[in-house]
């Protein structure tokens, strides 16, 4: 029986759960999928493609019905499973970078009012 290890690693940034649908391009592949969770660094995909490690994409977040999307001009994906990846946020605007950190600090808000 072969048993793998998997490192410990520290995460700089507080991810929080998510289910936003995700639109994303590369060269050759365009598609649609939802973040399963959100970072300021990066996010978790489930998609309807199948990419390789080192695949740049574009994204649009949907983050509601009245709100602009959030615009993240380049990311990479870090690690796949099937239909299931990683990205790295690698280049974003300032205003989405700021529209981001928002997003989080609101739902770690939330999540501390309804643990009291």
């Amino acid at each position: 029986m072969k048993t793998s290890r998997r490192k410990f690693v520290l995460r700089p940034y507080r991810r929080i759960p998510t289910w936003y649908t995700v639109y994303y391009l590369s060269g050759r592949v365009i598609g649609k999928g939802v973040a399963k969770n959100l970072s300021r660094i990066g996010l978790r995909l489930l998609g309807d493609h199948s990419l390789t490690p080192g695949t740049e994409v574009s994204l649009r977040l949907i983050l509601g019905d009245t709100d602009a999307p959030l615009e993240i001009s380049r990311a990479s994906v870090r690690w796949t499973n099937e239909y299931e990846f990683g990205l790295r946020f690698e280049h974003l605007s300032a205003d989405a970078a700021h529209r981001l950190a928002d997003l989080i600090t609101a739902d770690v808000g939330l999540r501390r009012d309804k643990a009291i």
